[in-house]
């Protein structure tokens, strides 16, 4: 009797996450749609670069879900899949919010219409904000779950602004998550150089900064409208 309360428990936690995948899948599914209607109706290149960039920020989004729904398993083994699939999160989380910034190919291309390729580029920046936050969403509560609620605060925090320099890394130096795996050497002679030298990279300081603020604030007008959801719910 337990056992079956339990599979219809974890059973019940899955289909809750089901309208999240299904309403992030939808967006994915438009942002594909808007990059082949143009290359269909205007002849034009498929800009396969932004498909790459969104392949990428769903990475930390399936990073954050699997290592979710792993903490539900009754073992004590499940902390190390949890590890290691929180590790692929915090690595490819920055591309996530990185599509924000490639609204700066915004132009003039062709016979397309620039408003077009405006609504191409910020359907892609939201859905890869929201595949970002949500993950963060479902990471900040796994900490909160296993260590507290004073800690899941710090760590998002700590998140938030190694998310921002990974962004600025990835826009204006050019690295990218793998180089963490391949180039760790390079990558941090660069970090460490920075910080030895602040005043030498105060566009980076400013960057992250802004950047961090940017989405801290979207993370926390998501968390109120979920807040605002359960407390309609329990009315």
């Amino acid at each position: 009797m337990t056992q079956d309360f339990g599979r219809s428990s974890l059973l019940a936690k899955y289909q809750k996450q089901l309208p999240v995948l299904a309403s992030l899948s939808f967006a994915t599914v438009f942002c594909l749609g808007l990059l082949a209607l143009r290359a269909w109706h205007y002849n034009t290149s498929p800009q396969r670069w932004l498909v790459w960039n969104l392949f990428l920020a769903w990475l930390p989004m399936l990073g954050a879900l699997a290592a979710y729904n792993l903490n539900h398993w009754p073992t004590r083994l499940r902390w190390l899949p949890i590890l290691g699939f929180a590790g692929l999160w915090l690595l490819f989380l920055p591309n996530a919010p990185y599509l924000i910034t490639d609204i700066i190919h915004l132009k003039q291309s062709g016979r397309v219409p620039l408003w077009y390729d405006l609504i191409t580029l910020v359907a892609f920046a939201w859905t890869g904000s929201f595949l970002g936050l949500v993950s963060l969403f479902l990471m900040q509560d796994l900490v909160r779950r296993t260590i507290g609620r004073v800690t899941s605060w710090l760590f998002v925090v700590g998140v938030l602004v190694l998310n921002g320099f990974g962004v600025y890394f990835g826009r204006f130096l050019r690295w990218n998550s793998w180089d963490a795996l391949f180039q760790p050497t390079n990558l941090m002679n660069q970090l460490v150089d920075g910080l030895q030298n602040p005043s030498d990279h105060m566009q980076t300081l400013a960057f992250t900064g802004l950047f961090t603020l940017l989405f801290s604030a979207v993370y926390l007008m998501m968390l109120s409208f979920t807040h605002l959801h359960l407390e309609h719910e329990q009315k």
